[in-house]
């Protein structure tokens, strides 16, 4: 939590420096991206799995979200949560700390556009940690699962949900005042052995951007743009490169790193060329 609060006061004086110094001469824009999940309740006729899901958005994409978009500072559910469990642990005070009145001035509005990456969605519930656990899972007080129908991808995580896309985006136009959105990262993995036709990366990018297409037809979402992740196979943090996202493989072994498209960057490149889903009746 301390981490988290000196990122947003840091994002704050560089959104302010860029803001007062630069933007004139360089007529930019300047914001932050977060990563989030969408979450849907385990049991949607079961009030314990709607808070939890509530709760989920609020600790993932809240968190940052809250203090730049909304008011300064951070939601509510954060606040009380943390709060109570800190107290119930013998502290003195909240565990997440506090912004002064002058911090959430400077904090409030600090975004020319809402930047999201998003993969995938989560069936969240309720669990009740005892008081004594100190961390940032019991303060949320949820554990997420997911569907046995949805399909897999090469990371663990991730798993191909297009309608939470939509959700999302539709949830951060109500919660935020529907800001200017830019998806900045968008994608699925692969792992074991190489396959060119990569049909289902075709398949979810072509789920992904129908969901997002409805979103701002269907639901007025201020959506400016769009990022597939990725280009090329690349290092995947922890995972190094046995997890692939790219459009195009990269050789790794071969010490000019030779690239060769996968079958989806002809789709992706289709949809680029088109500026949107091509039209069958055109060829």
């Amino acid at each position: 939590y301390v981490v988290g609060h000196n990122l947003i006061k840091a994002h704050a004086e560089a959104w302010h420096l860029y803001n007062e110094t630069y933007r004139a001469k360089q007529g930019g824009l300047i914001s932050i991206t977060i990563n989030s999940d969408w979450a849907e309740p385990r049991n949607p006729h079961n009030q314990e799995d709607i808070n939890a899901a509530r709760r989920y958005l609020q600790f993932f994409l809240g968190w940052f979200a809250h203090p730049i978009f909304k008011n300064g500072d951070y939601n509510e559910v954060m606040k009380t949560r943390i709060r109570e469990r800190s107290l119930a642990q013998g502290l003195s005070q909240s565990r997440l700390p506090e912004f002064t009145e002058s911090e959430k001035q400077r904090i409030k509005g600090t975004y020319d556009y809402f930047g999201l990456n998003h993969y995938t969605t989560v069936l969240t519930y309720n669990v009740n940690y005892p008081a004594g656990v100190l961390s940032y899972d019991s303060d949320r007080g949820v554990a997420s699962v997911t569907d046995r129908s949805w399909l897999n991808s090469g990371s663990f995580w991730l798993k191909v949900t297009p309608f939470g896309f939509r959700k999302l985006l539709r949830w951060i136009k109500k919660e935020y005042n529907n800001p200017p959105i830019y998806v900045t990262e968008n994608g699925i993995s692969e792992r074991g052995a190489l396959d060119f036709n990569d049909t289902w990366r075709t398949h979810y990018y072509r789920s992904y951007i129908n969901e997002a297409l409805k979103a701002v037809v269907l639901d007025g979402v201020d959506l400016r743009g769009y990022t597939a992740w990725t280009l090329m196979d690349n290092f995947e943090w922890a995972v190094g490169f046995d997890e692939r996202f790219g459009f195009y493989h990269v050789n790794f072994t071969d010490p000019n790193l030779s690239r060769r498209p996968k079958a989806s960057a002809r789709y992706y490149s289709q949809i680029i060329n088109c500026n949107g889903f091509p039209d069958p009746a055109m060829g």
